[in-house]
């Protein structure tokens, strides 16, 4: 618990000044970039855009008549979500620790996770404005997603930052020793039915936090990526929800305790 104090102090005056910056705080802190896949017609226009979006890629159609017909659509179909895509797992203590093909075959259940907390992230949202339909509709929204990569946490990459943070202070392992944390990146497409076309396209990264009290998620591989991926799906809700002068806040690098 001491030691736990002492980490959220230092975070506290470190992240603070933070708050008021134009950049979001996973660009300053975790230094974090997304490079889409081919999975996305429009990856190489993916921009930015503090004012609205948590993403760190974003594309809208420029179709006034199709975001009209957007702006009508009542209902969305989250189809099975695709993990094709997914690079390489990179890092060396992933591979030794975890394994490339032990990551592999576990992907379809963090993909079936996936598209199960979308779909809960849109039922249970407070007013929500779509009604999530089980099967492809005429006149439904389609959310399509794909994982883009996945770095499971591992015991060792824990304890060599642990090991880090005690000899030097608290969360210098964080920004320094990224090869040791977990990984996780999706991709996301909305498709208009009428058209058939992308109204919007985003992807997003995420590495594993730092949880200053009771770390639970770094003792599972698929920890750090539910985290993500929770957050994922109801930051997409609020930002397919809210008005485009809303701002969706981001997620933060630094929590005080899982939820």
């Amino acid at each position: 618990m001491r030691a736990g104090l002492c980490r959220a102090v230092t975070w506290a005056v470190v992240l603070l000044p933070l708050l008021s910056s134009c950049r979001t705080a996973k660009s300053i802190v975790a230094s974090v970039e997304v490079k889409p896949s081919t999975f996305l017609s429009h990856a190489s226009e993916l921009k930015e855009n503090r004012k609205r979006s948590p993403f760190l890629g974003n594309w809208y159609n420029s179709d006034k008549k199709m975001a009209a017909d957007v702006e009508l659509a009542k209902k969305i179909y989250i189809a099975p979500v695709l993990h094709s895509y997914a690079r390489a797992m990179e890092g060396v203590i992933p591979k030794v620790e975890y394994g490339s093909k032990r990551r592999d075959r576990n992907l379809p259940a963090l993909a079936k996770y996936t598209r199960k907390k979308f779909i809960q992230a849109f039922r249970n949202a407070k007013n929500p404005r779509f009604t999530v339909v089980d099967v492809p509709d005429k006149d439904a929204l389609v959310l399509e997603l794909s994982l883009l990569e996945w770095v499971p946490n591992t015991y060792t990459g824990f304890l060599v930052r642990e090991v880090v943070d005690w000899v030097t202070f608290d969360g210098v392992a964080m920004v320094t020793l990224k090869g040791t944390r977990g990984v996780i990146a999706i991709e996301g497409r909305l498709i208009e039915p009428k058209s058939k076309q992308s109204w919007f396209e985003f992807a997003d990264k995420e590495m594993g936090k730092t949880v200053l009290i009771m770390p639970i998620q770094e003792f599972f591989p698929s920890g750090q990526a539910h985290f993500a991926i929770t957050e994922w799906a109801k930051q997409l809700e609020e930002l397919l929800r809210t008005k485009p002068d809303v701002k969706v806040k981001d997620s933060f690098p630094v929590v005080f305790w899982n939820y």
